[in-house]
């Protein structure tokens, strides 16, 4: 059978639910993933998050969001390894891992540059992970995701993650940039 995914708003923000059957054949919505696409994150969130997105908002200067080029490789020295970059393509939609760092990398087990989201995604499911993008690139909106993940490397998990729209013309995502707080367990 297969399950109907779909995106549910509620005070919180934006979660998927997934159709599933509730008492033999009758379907109801059962929530699935955690998701925010407010600030409220900010007063819960692990501090490299925190950090991360405060980094991300200081380079609005004004404007809804930052471009790629107004982030600094440099300054952005103790993110980069647990950083990705998405390039946005329309028409029709769609999500290419442009850079992924080290961590990244090591959690997956392999390197998805060039692949799109949907061939190198790490999460719970491909389709959480594509909503994740869809929605900070239609919305326009930070999307805070605390859904865990274990990797494949023994004692590492991929903690909270945060996504973060970017823009040349402050008008159409062309890129998505992800910081992802990894837990040494």
């Amino acid at each position: 059978m297969q399950k109907n995914v779909t995106g549910l708003r509620n005070e919180t923000g934006w979660h998927s639910a997934v159709a599933e059957p509730i008492n033999g054949p009758i379907f109801g919505m059962k929530p699935k993933y955690d998701r925010l696409t407010t600030l409220d994150f900010l007063d819960s969130c692990p501090e490299s998050i925190r950090t991360f997105y405060e980094y991300w908002n200081s380079k609005r200067k004004g404007r809804s969001m930052p471009s790629r080029a107004d982030l600094d490789p440099v300054e952005m020295k103790s993110f980069l390894a647990s950083m990705i970059l998405v390039d946005v393509k329309r028409k029709p939609l769609d999500f290419t891992y442009r850079l992924v760092g080290t961590k990244e990398v090591e959690a997956r087990g392999f390197d998805p540059t060039g692949r799109t989201v949907a061939d190198g995604s790490f999460g719970t499911t491909v389709e959480d992970v594509l909503t994740n993008y869809r929605i900070v690139s239609e919305k326009k909106c930070p999307v805070y995701d605390r859904e865990g993940v274990p990797s494949d490397i023994p004692n590492l998990w991929q903690g909270d993650a945060i996504l973060l729209p970017l823009s040349d013309d402050d008008e159409t995502v062309n890129m998505v940039v992800t910081f992802t707080d990894f837990i040494n367990l």
